[in-house]
């Protein structure tokens, strides 16, 4: 099988996966276009497929009606958009998430092979009918029954029917020889006045005496066998009385044989001796072919519509859960909204999309997670009425298809409509709440559901699933659990944001980010002892943008990697530079949560450092938050890092929900206390002061050091100085904000000059 693969990013990765079992190349690449006329399947990641999406449709085009099947490989960590889901039945048969595993990649392209080589099979057996029907036409003795039958029991009923009444015959049957040890036949139809005959009667096609007849010796040597006087035939001695008593005196065997399979044969029997001429025996054996070309033709009728049937569940149905997947719901609903008169409101579409299932993928294994998906699409199904169908769109994700129909006596309106839509959505949030058992652990899921109602919201299915997609995606970010109306507000949002992640990715790749510092101080001397780099985002409009109003786009789409490396070697190389002008401080790096589950983040960071700065000078901080958030892989992690050289801080702490069980066994040296508490010192009433001393003495307790974050004046300073027992360390507005580098370059000079 020959495979274009055209993601270059993961080329190599690929390739080492399929092992040698298929033939990888570069196809789409080559401007030539016979290039690609071998290749069986295209493997595309998203911007390959984007690249080269015209070529892609007019190969698939070209290879109408045989299925050339594209399978698109995606980060399972970034959000797919829309208008690449859009592709899948249009230009994409399946999406992969990555990372995955090599069965999983073996499974889904043997799948999309499969799919092809049956529609390679389904052609040829059309163009096989076509011949056999063309053959049939051009056969003057081609009898009627023949053509017109429409099963194979039908024609051969119906051939021994005729051939008994047309010709006066008393005796006509159909037999089959079956592949057993003892050889024997299986009369599968019979007509005629001495039908009796046949009763009990043991036939063979073996050696043995069962097929020592005539009709054993025609199925061996595939030649017709004639006896115009059964009483005086040797071979039928066992069987002469038999025919006697039912008035038979003489039979033709004509053997009916296959390409593939087992023959068969049609044996007629008449009570006159010395019956079956010469010419009539001509014309029996013509009647045997006719019959054979009709078999065949309705064996490779029925062979045909067996392949469509298979062609038609891969295409529509989900192989891992067996749901109807998203080209169903396209043909589906695309036409419900062609055929009928949608004037009001009839239905509504529901986007589901799980929330914490990356964790038991990640934590647990594909396997698992596949189990948890079949299990999902199970509640999914007893959630919804028997009138809804429930989608598989791909990964977690899930849709709904709600038609309303109104109770009788009702009305059909917009609202109740609503109102249903509302009320599934609830019943399937509290279906995959509750507890899910598998692989010997209990997880917990929910859902963000977005819905989108039709044609109200869309005028094809295409539409109104993205327009779901997008409800869905606003009420994941608001915290998932929830679901979400559409509304052209959140169109507009969406379009907002999808020109934010371009715009991003623009600046990523001209590097026009910068970063800022803010100067980390001794509580009691004030002296500058290390900087935390900020980041910032100059706009060709003299506007600095703050990390608040791009970072969230940021970790959605997967570029917090690059972005996050950048800033990481970044900071080191500047910390380098005031290191060589005989400045020795620390430097404090945010690291995000999706940055720690990126592979290999100890030696990746190590890496970006050390050209520039020993690792012992760059500080890590991880919100409180993300460090409960799988703490024993987040914990493995830090241990990891601590051993390269790093210093490790929680960010924000007191904000979260760590313990001090948990806070003893991780590999942190410093907290730094939030700044929501500092903001409380010195307040009437406030408990501020007693949780700061709390936190103080809880990290004297276990060997930490600490840093008060957000400290606006001299009191706050004061107060933290004197219930702090080792030399704290703070930072806030009191002492500066965040500062390009030249400008806390300036700041260090005067500490410098007033210290000598």
């Amino acid at each position: 099988m020959s495979i274009a693969l055209a993601n270059r990013a993961n080329a190599n990765l690929l390739k080492r996966m399929l092992g040698h079992d298929f033939h990888v190349q570069d196809a789409l690449a080559d401007e030539s276009e016979e290039a690609a006329l071998g290749v069986d399947l295209i493997v595309a990641d998203t911007a390959s497929l984007q690249h080269y999406h015209k070529k892609i449709l007019h190969l698939r085009n070209r290879a109408d009606p045989i299925t050339l099947p594209v399978l698109l490989v995606t980060d399972s960590r970034t959000q797919v958009p829309p208008r690449i889901t859009a592709e899948l039945g249009h230009s994409v048969d399946d999406i992969l998430r990555i990372p995955t595993t090599q069965a999983e990649l073996s499974a889904r392209i043997n799948n999309l092979l499969r799919l092809r080589a049956l529609s390679q099979e389904q052609e040829s057996n059309r163009q096989q009918l076509v011949g056999v029907v063309s053959a049939l036409r051009t056969l003057n003795a081609c009898d009627s029954v023949v053509v017109r039958a429409k099963s194979e029991d039908e024609l051969l009923s119906a051939i021994c029917r005729t051939i008994v009444d047309e010709e006066n015959y008393d005796l006509a049957w159909v037999g089959f020889a079956i592949d057993q040890a003892d050889k024997p036949i299986q009369i599968h139809t019979s007509a005629g006045p001495a039908a009796a005959f046949l009763s009990e009667l043991k036939l063979g096609w073996g050696k043995d005496l069962k097929g020592s007849g005539t009709v054993g010796q025609a199925l061996r040597t595939g030649k017709t066998r004639v006896v115009n006087n059964i009483a005086h035939e040797p071979s039928l001695a066992h069987i002469k009385e038999r025919a006697r008593c039912h008035g038979l005196a003489s039979a033709i065997t004509l053997p009916l044989i296959f390409e593939s399979g087992l023959p068969g044969c049609l044996a007629i029997y008449s009570r006159n001796p010395g019956h079956f001429g010469h010419e009539e025996c001509q014309l029996l054996e013509r009647l045997a072919d006719n019959l054979v070309f009709g078999l065949k033709a309705l064996r490779t009728l029925r062979e045909s519509e067996h392949q469509s049937a298979k062609i038609h569940y891969l295409a529509y149905t989900d192989a891992l859960t067996g749901l109807p997947n998203r080209r169903h719901l396209i043909h589906s609903l695309d036409g419900m909204l062609d055929t009928a008169n949608h004037s009001d409101t009839s239905g509504a579409v529901l986007f589901i999309d799980l929330d914490r299932f990356k964790l038991i993928n990640d934590a647990l294994g594909h396997e698992v997670g596949d189990q948890v998906l079949v299990q999902v699409g199970q509640r999914l199904q007893s959630a919804v009425r028997n009138d809804d169908q429930v989608i598989r769109q791909g990964g977690d994700e899930f849709l709904v298809l709600m038609n309303h129909e109104p109770r009788q006596g009702g009305t059909s309106t917009r609202e109740q409509l609503i109102t249903n839509a509302y009320a599934l959505a609830n019943r399937i949030i509290a279906h995959l709440t509750e507890p899910l058992t598998t692989g010997n652990f209990t997880h917990h899921l929910g859902a963000s559901i977005g819905i989108s109602l039709y044609p109200d919201h869309g005028q094809n299915a295409t539409l109104l699933i993205e327009n779901a997609d997008k409800a869905m995606f606003e009420a994941k970010r608001q915290g998932g659990d929830r679901y979400l109306l559409f509304s052209e507000d959140l169109s507009a949002s969406r379009q907002q944001r999808f020109a934010m992640e371009s715009r991003l990715r623009e600046a990523l790749d001209n590097e026009e980010f910068e970063l800022y510092y803010q100067p980390i101080f001794e509580l009691d001397s004030c002296r500058i002892v290390a900087a935390e780099a900020l980041i910032r985002w100059p706009q060709s409009d003299g506007e600095i943008l703050m990390p608040g109003s791009f970072m969230p786009v940021v970790e959605e789409t997967g570029m917090i990697k690059p972005l996050g490396d950048w800033v990481l070697e970044s900071a080191a190389r500047q910390l380098k530079v005031w290191h060589d002008q005989g400045y020795q401080l620390d430097m404090a790096v945010n690291v995000s949560l999706n940055q720690l589950h990126s592979g290999c983040i100890a030696e990746s960071f190590a890496a970006l450092v050390r050209p520039h700065i020993d690792p012992r000078w760059i500080h890590l901080e991880v919100t409180e938050n993300a460090l409960m958030n799988d703490p024993e892989a987040i914990e493995m992690i830090l241990e990891e890092l601590h051993a390269k050289g790093f210093q490790l801080a929680i960010d924000d702490f007191g904000t979260g929900y760590s313990s001090l069980s948990r806070l003893q066994h991780l590999s942190i040296q410093t907290l730094k206390i939030d700044r929501s508490f500092i903001s409380e010192l010195g307040k009437p009433d406030s408990k501020g002061a007693a949780l700061v001393s709390i936190i103080q003495q809880m990290a004297a307790s276990l060997n930490l050091n600490t840093i008060a974050e957000g400290i606006e004046t001299d009191e706050q300073r004061r107060f933290l100085q004197t219930t702090t027992e080792a030399n704290g360390w703070g930072q806030g507005f009191w002492l500066s904000r965040a500062v390009p580098a030249h400008e806390l370059e300036l700041r260090l000079k005067e500490q410098h000059r007033n210290l000598n």
